[in-house]
C-alpha cells in the first residue's frame, strides 16, 4: 500500500505543479492583456480590476487542485461524500489541518503530498501576487503638491 501512496501523490503533485505554473503563465497574459489592450491609465481603478483578476484567477487554481485531491480520496475509498473529501483536501492543502476529519492509516501518507504540494504552491502564488503588485504600485501615478 505504501508504493501506491507513493506513486498517487507523486503522479498528483506533478500534475498539480504543472496545471499550476501553467495557469499562472496563462493568468499572467491575461493580466497583461487586459492591463495593456484596453488603455487603461495607471491608476487606482486598473490596479484593482488587475488584483481582483489576479486573485479570482490564483483562488480558481487552488479550488481546481483541492476538487483534484478531493476525487482521488473518494477514488480511493476514503470518503464517501464528495463534500467530505473536499472539505479535508482544502483544509490539507492549506496545512491548515484541523484534524476532525483524517484518513485511515492506509492512506495517510497521501495527505502529506498534498499538504507539501499545497505549501510550495501557495508560495509559488503568493510570490506571483507579490510580484504583480510590486510591478503594479511602481506604475501608479504620484500624487503632485
Amino acid at each position: 500500500m505504501l508504493s501506491s501512496q507513493l506513486l498517487i501523490g507523486t503522479v498528483l503533485i506533478v500534475v498539480n505543479a504543472v496545471f499550476h505554473v501553467s495557469c499562472l503563465v496563462w493568468l499572467a497574459g491575461v493580466i497583461n492583456y487586459v492591463g495593456t489592450s484596453w488603455n487603461l491609465a495607471p491608476n487606482r481603478r486598473r490596479l484593482i480590476l488587475l488584483l481582483g483578476i489576479a486573485v479570482l484567477g490564483l483562488i480558481a487554481i487552488h479550488t481546481t487542485s483541492a476538487w483534484a485531491w478531493a476525487l482521488v480520496y473518494v477514488a480511493v475509498g476514503e470518503f464517501s461524500e464528495l463534500r467530505h473529501a473536499l472539505y479535508f483536501s482544502v483544509v490539507t492543502s492549506t496545512t491548515l489541518g484541523y484534524g476532525d476529519i483524517t484518513l485511515s492509516e492506509r492512506w495517510r501518507l497521501l495527505a502529506s503530498f498534498e499538504a507539501m504540494g499545497g505549501l510550495v504552491l501557495f508560495g509559488a502564488s503568493t510570490a506571483f501576487l507579490m510580484a504583480a503588485i510590486k510591478s503594479w504600485f511602481s506604475h501608479l501615478e504620484k500624487p503632485t503638491g
